[in-house]
This record gives structure tokens, C-alpha cells and sequence, in this order.
């Protein structure tokens, strides 16, 4: 059994849809497999677009599922033969008609739940697998379409779900049709009750590796528009190159860590299974990629540099705190009442302080809950006022080996001192496979490119200023 899952740049048109196929004919398996699709690129934001639209009673929203319409029958126009689109093209307009009567009851009731939310971003993948499906039949590659829906249970977190994983995997194990080829909407998920959530934006990646984990898969392949994971982001870091191999952990500290290539949550269920994840490009399907496992081969010291942007750095600090127990579980007690993700924390050895970052938009509601927990401590000057610095960058060097490496931490300070970049917070785990940096968002492509061009440049190749 193997596990695929093809991005939405993968399957953004009828030519990238033939691609895919061309992938798996391409491919000479002879196991079943479990294909795992997402919305075409741009469909989910579209989607957003649409039920904002209806809740600002803005009825352009009906602009926004004709231009649905137009691209999802383009694409079956030049994917399936004339006289075999009819049925298709009726199950498309069904489903956009189904969003529609969503959208006319959010334009005139005003209600706008995350439930429905969720419903609404489903559509994606329920007409592209839909359609993909339809496609293969006509390009050699029977298939039975499942709706996942039937298959992922989770919590009521509509626009996060957690997976109930006992009870999806029995479901899994259970009623998973056995057949050559399954084709698999990603992202979409049920409760128990039959609510429809998804699993969060990126959340395909993690409903194939369900399926995997799930099935004891031979292997897990995500398929993208890139060669695999790379040592940095090649939008920022001009040198940056692909990785050939990962450990799962060093996967999951650069996947947290701003690497779009793979979703963060992807990782944990192959780790219990122990079921290698292999990255892949559809449009250069030659290159090796990147293969994840528990004990790859040996490497470089340092695996990537990787880069969160638009972050917020709160601090609490103040003689107040020396001591005193219990500040700390305070601090992330009243963010956590927030939902507010909390990406970085680091404490002063004196305790005279703590700061935590997270997304800018979350920053102005961390302060004003941390201002209300300890207002009655400012107020008598124990702790000073909480303090946010905004528009700043994480910047994290990751690799396994840093344990074994002295100095790695010496020489990354140097290098950026030397290049005046101010370094305004540090966080290093006790197993050094991470260490992280909070910059100036202004800084933060310059902080990139010194540390890559450090760690990943031959000597020769280094540009004159990284040499400085």
C-alpha cells in the first residue's frame, strides 16, 4: 500500500491534472494506492473570499461561484470527452449550488459560525476529487472516489479539528475500499455528529498521512511544485538548495519553523508508524527529492535555516517575579484562555522576566490579556508594564548533529553581529537541534542568507560580505 497526496498546484488546471496522471502511470506500482487530492490553488482562499463576502452582505459573493464554475468546467471540458461530461458537470453545479444556498443564507440571516466556515472551505476538495476522479477514468487509470468525510472523525474544532485517531483508524482499517486506485478529498473531516471540520489550512498533507499511518502504508509521497524540502526558503535565500535526507524531527522543527513544503502535523503519525515520507516535485518527478525517516543517512551538521514572519514578542518582566512561583503558568494560562499559539518562549536566568512570541495579529490580544492577569501586580510596581514588540522575525537554525558541534551558537552570533544585525531574543532547546532567533522582520532576509551562506557555502563560494 502507498500513500500520495498531490498539492493544489499539482492539480490546478487540466494540464497539471494530466501531469499527475502521467505520475502515476509513470510509476510501475504494484500495490494499491490511495491518492489524496486538494482544491485547486487559489480554490480555498476563494472560498474565504465568498463566505466573507456574504457576511459583509456584499452579493457579489454569486461573482465569486461563477468564476468556481468557470474554472472547475474548463477544467472538465478539456479532461473528458463531450459526450461523458454530462454527469459531472451535474454534480459540480450541484455542489456550487449548495454553496450558493450557504451564502444566501449567511448574506441574509448574518450568521457565520466556524461551523459554517467549514462547510463552506469543504467544497475545495469535494470538487476536485470529484472531478480528478472523472478525469483518471478517461485517462487509463480506473479509480473509486471515497469522501474522507466517512472516514476522519474528530473533535468539534471546526477550523482545527483534532483527530479522534482510535476511532478513525478503526474506520479506516475497516471500510477502506480495496482497490487498485482510491482517490481521496484532503483537508475534510467529520465529528461524530456528522459536522463537517477540516484540519486545518495545509491540512491535506495530514489526512494522507492518517491514511498511512492508519493502513501500515509502505510509504507516504507528497507531491508539490518543489524539489523537496530545502535548506532554506529560495524566495529569501537565493542559494538555497534541496535536502536528500531528513530525520522526522528535523523535518518537523523546519516544517514549524515556516518550511511550506509540509504541514507541521504530518510528521507525528508516521513517527508511531515508522512509515518513511518521501517529497516530491509533479513537474520534475526525476529529481530524487527529499525522504524523511527515523535514522537517515549521515549529513551535514546543520540541515536548514528557516524563517517565521510577522511575529510579535511580548514581555513580562519586573523585580516582582524573582522567586515567586507560579508567574510563568499565569502568563500562559491567560494566552491560552485566547487560543493564541505561542511559537517561542525564553526566560531570563534571573527571572526577572519572561517573553513569549506569536503571529501579529494575536499580539494586541495577548496584551491586553496579560494586562488584565497582572494588573493588580503592576499597580503596586511588582512587574512593569507587559510590553510587545511587533513585526519581527523567528529565524531558527535546525540540525540533529549541533549537540556534537561546539561553537555553532558562538558563530552564528558573530556572524550576524559582525553584519549589525540586533538579535532581540534567544531559545535553544536542550537537545540543540534548534536554535532560534527573534529579528527585526526588516533583518530577517539578510539574517537568513549570512547563516545559510555560512553553514551551506563552500569557502569559494561565499559572497565577499559573508566572509567579512
Amino acid at each position: 500500500m502507498l500513500v500520495l497526496k498531490f498539492g493544489g498546484t499539482s492539480v490546478s488546471n487540466a494540464q497539471a491534472i494530466r501531469q499527475v496522471a502521467a505520475v502515476l502511470k509513470g510509476n510501475t506500482y504494484s500495490r494499491n494506492r490511495i491518492v489524496v487530492v486538494s482544491a485547486m490553488s487559489g480554490v480555498t482562499d476563494m472560498l474565504v473570499s465568498c463566505y466573507q463576502k456574504a457576511a459583509q452582505h456584499d452579493a457579489s459573493y454569486h461573482q465569486v461561484i461563477q468564476q468556481l464554475e468557470h474554472r472547475h468546467m474548463e477544467a472538465i471540458e478539456q479532461l473528458v470527452p463531450f459526450s461523458h461530461q454530462i454527469d459531472i458537470k451535474g454534480k459540480v453545479k450541484l455542489l456550487l449550488r449548495e454553496l450558493e444556498d450557504i451564502c444566501q443564507g449567511v448574506f441574509l440571516l448574518d450568521e457565520l459560525s466556524d461551523g459554517i466556515k467549514a462547510r463552506f472551505m469543504s467544497y475545495g476538495e469535494l470538487l476536485s476529487s470529484a472531478l480528478i476522479s472523472v478525469a483518471f477514468q478517461h485517462l487509463e487509470l480506473p479509480n473509486t472516489l471515497i469522501d474522507s468525510r466517512d472516514f476522519i472523525i474528530t473533535d468539534s474544532n471546526y477550523l482545527n479539528a483534532k483527530v479522534e485517531q482510535q476511532k478513525t483508524y478503526a474506520r479506516i482499517q475497516a471500510h477502506m475500499p480495496d482497490a487498485p486506485l482510491v482517490i481521496a478529498p484532503g483537508f475534510i473531516s467529520r465529528t461524530e455528529a456528522g459536522k463537517t471540520t477540516v484540519l486545518g489550512r495545509g491540512g491535506s498533507d495530514y489526512t494522507a498521512s492518517i491514511f498511512a499511518a492508519a493502513l501500515k502504508a509502505e510509504r507516504l509521497e507528497i507531491w508539490s511544485d518543489v524539489d523537496g524540502m530545502y535548506t532554506a526558503d529560495p524566495r529569501k535565500v537565493k542559494a538555497a538548495r534541496p535536502i536528500k535526507e531528513l530525520s522526522y524531527k528535523e523535518a518537523m522543527e523546519l516544517a514549524y519553523f515556516g518550511a511550506k513544503v509540509l504541514y507541521p502535523p504530518t510528521i507525528s503519525p508516521l513517527v508511531a508508524a515508522n512509515i518513511p515520507l518521501m517529497l516530491k516535485n509533479t513537474f520534475n518527478p526525476s529529481h530524487a527529492g527529499t525522504l524523511i525517516t527515523a535514522a537517515p543517512a549521515p549529513g551535514p551538521t546543520i540541515k536548514g535555516v528557516s524563517c517565521i514572519d510577522n511575529i510579535t514578542l511580548i514581555t513580562l518582566s519586573g523585580s516582582g517575579m524573582v522567586g515567586v512561583p507560579g508567574i510563568a503558568m499565569r502568563m500562559f494560562k491567560a494566552v491560552a484562555k485566547q487560543n493564541i499559539n505561542i511559537y517561542f518562549i525564553t526566560q531570563s536566568s534571573s527571572e526577572q522576566s519572561i517573553t513569549i512570541a506569536m503571529a501579529d495579529p494575536e499580539g494586541q490580544k495577548a496584551l491586553h490579556a496579560l494586562t488584565e492577569e497582572f494588573a493588580q501586580d503592576i499597580a503596586i510596581n511588582d512587574l512593569d508594564p507587559v510590553s510587545l514588540e511587533s513585526q519581527m522575525s523567528i529565524v531558527a537554525i535546525v540540525g540533529n548533529g549541533m549537540i556534537q558541534h561546539p561553537g555553532i551558537a558562538g558563530t552564528i552570533f558573530s556572524i550576524l553581529g559582525n553584519h549589525s544585525v540586533n538579535i532581540r531574543a534567544i531559545a535553544q532547546g536542550a537537545t540543540e537541534r534548534n536554535i532560534s532567533l527573534v529579528v527585526r522582520g526588516e533583518d530577517a532576509v539578510q539574517a537568513a542568507n549570512l547563516l545559510h551562506d555560512s553553514f551551506f557555502l563552500e569557502k569559494s563560494e561565499k559572497p565577499a560580505e559573508a566572509l567579512a
